[in-house]
């Protein structure tokens, strides 16, 4: 006899039927078929995974449903007038697994479409490409990632003209591509890259191309001997190889190749024109863009110069005022510059100045730059108030080598309109002959006490007889004391400038040759010269070091 099982299919027992064992197994009870045990089996399993595949539907379902409704009422909002202000921009989220950071962009794509906002950047104006270099600081990276997508000129187009799918009438800009160069393949900084793609493609329209460096194994890197004392010299070499890598792949248009992996159809962009260069632990001003657009004419039609820089060494924030004044300098700052096709793939009147050339193979990518055979008397543009802030002070190249003087730089807060401003006081020979007049017609004191009396009046000037006596001056004086080649750091024609208690009135420390008559006729006008340290200190009226001295500068 059977003992009915009832809807219990979880107790085998109770579920198999029970008859005497002479039976047949085809023993019919009521004219039915005796079921077996593997039947039983195999109808609860399959009820239980279809029981499991309806709950995931249904769930799906309702997450859909709820999204669909959320961007409705989004959309409703904006028709409405009740969405958030335009201003407002939010920081991407940093997505650590992949297949979460693929669902969000699909999300995201979808409230595009759902909305009709797609704008994008048209491919003749992405000329003057961000470069951006990492490693594996991926906190100090999303950072300046952050900083980079908050302050870039494009916000400001998609907040004014959201409605179009294409936009074609606001000339060029400054910062598009974006280019990432990643020295190896640390995970975590490639999750910052994809969150900030997503970011710049979908929000902005603006393409992020990941590039990777290849770090080889310690074991097979090539050692490269270099005349240095207490600093370990792999890391420097480390970036410049990448550095020389990253900015080929950039001018030749080859980094446009190495990543297809977008989020929307992007066509190629033509080759760069110039290329702002930024670090993973490098912080930009809210118009340091701006300030690269309006001075981008200028460094392209200016052989005289090597590049503009958004940074001054000695920008400390009791050293500087002026937000809306930019300076001629000799000596190369970095942190955060742009640089010309021209400078990287050399001029037809200087064909052999080329630095993809020879790219430094020593090393000390910013040093071999300021070398006098590879300067060659350009100069660089930075503005008085930087533009730039540099806060990797951990696990970094320079190994904390000038933290206390980083963390003094003042960022500008204020915010210039830099295309509005006249800066045809930066053409070469004008800026020469105003600079030369403001220095000599200083007050001329012979002593620091009597500097930091009278500069609460009028400009003063203080001279140093050696790079030694600088080197004092610029310790009482809280300032960047070295020099490379001959030229002091911020220094131009041997002149620094600092504005001593951040007043109306600037301090100069110059060489013995400044005074109150004419300049020399070489003065401001030494670009394409390749003139070497004591030939330099020499024409400055500076006492030659020795040989000693000589080994303690760089």
């Amino acid at each position: 006899m059977f003992r009915r099982c009832g809807n219990n299919f979880g107790n085998d027992d109770e579920a198999m039927p029970s008859y005497p064992m002479h039976q047949s197994n085809k023993t019919k009870n009521n004219g039915m078929s005796k079921p077996s045990l593997f039947a039983y089996r195999y109808t609860t399993k399959g009820v239980v995974i279809f029981r499991a595949i309806v709950a995931v539907v249904i769930l799906l379902c309702i997450l859909w449903g709820c999204l669909i409704i959320k961007i409705a009422r989004d959309i409703s909002n904006d028709a409405g007038g009740n969405h958030l202000p335009r201003g407002l921009i939010v920081r991407p989220k940093i997505e650590r697994h992949r297949f979460g950071n693929k669902l969000r962009q699909r999300i995201k794509r979808l409230e595009l479409r759902l909305e009709g906002k797609s704008p994008m950047l048209d491919v003749n104006q992405m000329e003057s490409p961000v470069l951006v270099f990492t490693f594996k600081r991926a906190d100090y990276f999303e950072r300046a990632m952050w900083k980079l997508y908050e302050n870039h000129p494009a916000q400001k187009y998609v907040q004014q003209k959201s409605n179009l799918q294409e936009r074609h009438d606001i000339g060029r800009t400054i910062g598009a591509p974006i280019i990432i160069s990643q020295d190896g393949d640390d995970p975590e900084v490639k999750a910052v890259i994809e969150a900030y793609r997503e970011a710049f493609e979908i929000n902005l329209g603006i393409p992020l191309y990941r590039i990777e460096h290849y770090r080889p194994p310690e074991d097979k890197q090539e050692e490269v001997q270099i005349d240095s004392w207490d600093i370990d010299p792999k890391p420097y070499q480390d970036l410049a190889r990448h550095y020389g890598w990253a900015l080929e792949q950039t001018f030749s248009g080859a980094a446009y190749d190495l990543d297809t992996q977008h989020d929307r159809h992007i066509s190629k962009p033509p080759l760069p024109q110039r290329v702002v260069i930024l670090e993973e632990d490098i912080e930009i001003a809210t118009d340091f863009f701006s300030l690269m657009n309006a001075t981008a004419d200028i460094l392209d039609s200016d052989d005289t110069l090597l590049a503009v820089s958004g940074y001054n060494d000695n920008g400390k924030t009791q050293h500087v005022a002026d937000s809306k004044r930019l300076v001629r300098s000799d000596f190369f700052p970095g942190l955060g510059w742009m640089m010309p096709r021209r400078v990287w793939d050399g001029v037809e009147s200087h064909p052999n100045t080329a630095l993809k050339n020879n790219w430094a193979p020593n090393g000390f990518w910013d040093d071999w730059i300021r070398e006098p055979n590879i300067r060659l008397g350009r100069q660089v543009l930075r503005p008085e108030v930087s533009r730039t802030f540099h806060f990797g002070n951990i696990h970094g190249v320079s190994q904390n080598d000038v933290k206390h003087d980083l963390n003094q730089i003042l960022l500008d807060r204020v915010g210039v309109q830099w295309e509005k401003e006249d800066l045809s006081y930066l053409k070469p020979e004008w800026f020469a002959e105003s600079y030369w007049g403001r220095v000599s017609n200083a007050k001329l004191v012979s002593t620091e006490a009597d500097a930091k009396f009278y500069i609460a009046h009028s400009d003063v000037r203080l001279v140093y007889n050696s790079l030694s006596h600088f080197e004092t001056l610029a310790f009482n004086f809280d300032i960047m004391a070295d020099e490379k080649a001959g030229i002091v750091r911020t220094g131009y024609e041997g002149i620094v400038e600092v504005r001593y208690g951040k007043g109306e009135f600037i301090l100069f420390l110059t060489p013995p040759y400044v005074s109150e008559g004419s300049p020399p006729s070489t003065f401001g006008k030494k670009a394409w010269t390749n003139v070497d340290k004591t030939t330099l200190l020499q024409s400055f009226g500076l006492s030659i070091p020795s040989e000693e001295d000589w080994q303690m500068n760089w």
